[in-house]
């Protein structure tokens, strides 16, 4: 049941976060949930396991110290493991939602001209942060504002972009802002967006 209820968890995380990873509306909540979904999915996979490993010894430090250190020893692991897990799965969803934008961009797609009118860095404390242009275009209909991940434009370019740097005190940009750029984006989503030299 634990291995169930898990899994369910972990693939409802990933999918969230497969979706809406590239959405600046939804970012925040889409990588606190993707967090709490993997976070909890993992510790219920994991729990047989932490409960059979996490018998207290009954004797004390100096009867028997190796068994006090193992139990300390597989509870820092325990937890490691669940961290590492969980940027695993982070950076998988990630991935994913950077694959399911150039699908939906290949397979139904418009050409138009944009405007970057902002930058935006989403800062989680302890959870990360993410950097955005803020893109205004037409679409046909109506003028949209729409969020591009900087990261997704740069492994669009093969990681080659001179256009902007990613320092700590945030993003030094080189005269990109204002300018017109051309977009292709998806007609079905147009939050699906890509820069086009």
């Amino acid at each position: 049941m634990n291995i169930t209820i898990g899994v369910i968890l972990l693939v409802i995380g990933l999918i969230l976060k497969s979706l809406f990873n590239h959405n600046l509306e939804y970012w925040e909540l889409i990588k606190y949930c993707s967090l709490f979904l993997f976070l909890l999915g993992l510790s219920t996979l994991l729990f047989p396991l932490w409960e059979k490993w996490n018998r207290k010894p009954i004797k004390n430090f100096k009867q028997k110290p190796i068994n006090r250190i193992l139990y300390y020893l597989k509870n820092i692991f325990s937890l490691g493991l669940i961290l590492l897990m969980m940027i695993g799965l982070e950076k998988s969803g990630k991935y994913l939602n950077y694959n399911l934008r150039n699908y939906f961009i290949n397979s139904d797609s418009k050409i138009t001209t944009g405007i970057i009118i902002d930058f935006v860095r989403i800062d989680l404390s302890k959870a990360g942060k993410e950097d955005f242009y803020l893109i205004q275009f037409n679409n046909g209909q109506k003028l949209i504002n729409k969020g591009l991940l900087i990261e997704y434009s740069d492994w669009d370019n093969n990681n080659q972009s001179k256009n902007f740097k990613i320092t700590g005190n945030g993003i030094v940009v080189n005269k990109i802002k204002g300018r017109k750029i051309n977009i292709v984006y998806s007609e079905k989503f147009p939050s699906f967006i890509k820069i086009i030299e």
